[in-house]
């Protein structure tokens, strides 16, 4: 079979994560893709006669069209409650760069985590690929859902590990510096025995680059210990496991996309309703007619008569209820806490916030693990204990409220030497007065520059 085989549940998936992509691009992208919104059997009937002539109907039909970005909205708003989270990390003295140096592009670990509960979220899959630069150093690589092709499991020492992982890369052609042209390469991971071997393939299935084993080498560049293990974890919404997991959002996007194909009919008929077509007839043959609308008079002659074909709209209503099931449908998902104008309790204000922390909570742990999973791959690797790796992270989304009174009230306690200043940053901290992240040292200048009466009291 070719490089560019599928593995079935990718077939199976495809379209949900196609679907998620527009979803989160937006009206652009919804708007671009015809299977999004299919056209009218009148509209089809009339290109029949005229593509080209009556290709304008299904474009106005599209451009009436309105796209609710709920699914971009309640992305975005869940990604506001896990920045609030901050990460615990230990990692052996050697891989201590990788705090603020992990990811292929440059960026630490913190945002490396972030970017896979987006992804888990929106897609509920991140491949995430161990690597070793030209200089010895371990990075972290994720792939977009759809380019991770290929991928099986087999009996390795009586566990099911992965066997085979391919991913689908673009990389731009040798071109002038301006150009963003690019060609599709497939790269590769199998288990070869008892070694992992990798290498990058063309579409015509020739290797580009060396196929070569993976693991520890030495001043020569020799391979002294082989990895018996693929480098790869799929983190997914509620396990790491190689299969496909649910995706978050998606019920949420269906009902969008639901309500975008509603949309088309609704707006339409409002237009067909406010412009009423008009008709003539009995005209005499010197009578000619050329220009309509409310500054125009008719002369119709003595025989001529006119009136309007009025659209009566009475399926409006049934569309805009519709429509708005589909909002509601969205709202029930528990993917985002949308206001309800004033017909929602705040018990089932709640429950909708509980579901989705609960969404949030096993997606925040699978990320975690996935994290430490492969920061524990990159210590066995290059020659450090496994052991000495961790990556954790609380999910608590709960943010307890404090008023200004309150607040006040700490600082003056602290002043007076009867709280300690370790004491007083928690509290600003769990009540997100201040961002999380800022340092004792940063809270410490935004505090009272006089020492408490007690002395510092740390």
């Amino acid at each position: 079979m070719p490089v560019q085989s599928t593995n079935p549940d990718y077939d199976a998936h495809i379209e949900e994560w196609r679907m998620m992509d527009d979803a989160l691009e937006g009206e652009g992208a919804i708007k671009r893709s015809p299977r999004n919104l299919p056209k009218p059997s009148g509209m089809v009937e009339a290109e029949k006669l005229d593509g080209q002539g009556n290709a304008y109907l299904y474009r106005n039909y599209t451009d009436r069209a309105q796209y609710e970005h709920w699914v971009r909205d309640s992305l975005r708003s869940m990604m506001g409650l896990v920045s609030r989270l901050i990460p615990e990390v230990k990692l052996p003295s050697g891989l201590k760069g990788l705090e603020d140096n992990a990811t292929a592009d440059g960026f630490g670990l913190t945002q490396l985590f972030l970017r896979i509960v987006r992804q888990a979220i929106s897609h509920g899959r991140v491949p995430l690929v161990v690597n070793i630069d030209e200089a010895g150093q371990p990075y972290f690589a994720t792939y977009a859902v759809r380019n991770a092709i290929n991928w099986d499991t087999a009996d390795q020492g009586g566990r099911q590990d992965l066997v085979l992982s391919v991913f689908r890369e673009f990389r731009r052609k040798e071109q002038d510096r301006y150009s963003h042209e690019c060609e599709t390469v497939y790269r590769e991971f199998y288990m070869d025995g008892a070694v992992c071997r990798t290498g990058v393939r063309n579409e015509a299935g020739e290797l580009i680059e060396d196929d070569r084993p993976l693991g520890t080498v030495d001043g020569s560049n020799n391979l002294v210990r082989g990895l018996d293990y693929i480098p790869v974890i799929y983190c997914g919404s509620t396990d790491n496991s190689p299969d496909v997991d649910e995706i978050p959002l998606l019920t949420m996007a269906r009902a969008a996309l639901k309500s975008y194909q509603l949309s088309a009919d609704y707006f339409t008929a409002l237009h067909q309703t406010s412009h009423p077509q008009p008709w003539v007839s009995g005209l005499d043959e010197s009578v000619e007619l050329s220009v309509t609308g409310p500054s125009a008079a008719w002369d119709l002659g003595r025989s001529g008569s006119c009136g309007y074909l009025e659209f009566q709209g009475a399926g409006i209503e049934a569309v805009r209820k519709a429509m708005e099931d589909q909002k509601n449908a969205a709202l029930e998902s528990g993917a985002k806490v949308l206001d309800v104008s004033g017909t929602e309790s705040g018990e089932a204000r709640k429950t909708r916030q509980n579901d989705q922390h609960a969404t949030l909570h096993s997606i925040v742990i699978t990320a975690a693990a996935a994290i430490e999973q492969a920061l524990r791959y990159a210590a066995e690797w290059t020659g450090y204990n496994p052991d000495e790796c961790a990556f954790t992270v609380k999910p608590d989304f709960v943010v307890t409220e404090a008023d200004a009174q309150q607040i006040l009230a700490q600082i003056q306690l602290w002043q007076n030497g009867l709280v300690a200043k370790k004491d007083v940053r928690a509290n600003l901290r769990r009540t997100s007065l201040i961002a999380a992240d800022r340092t004792d040292e940063m809270i410490d200048d935004e505090l009272a520059s006089e020492s408490p009466i007690g002395g510092d009291n740390e």
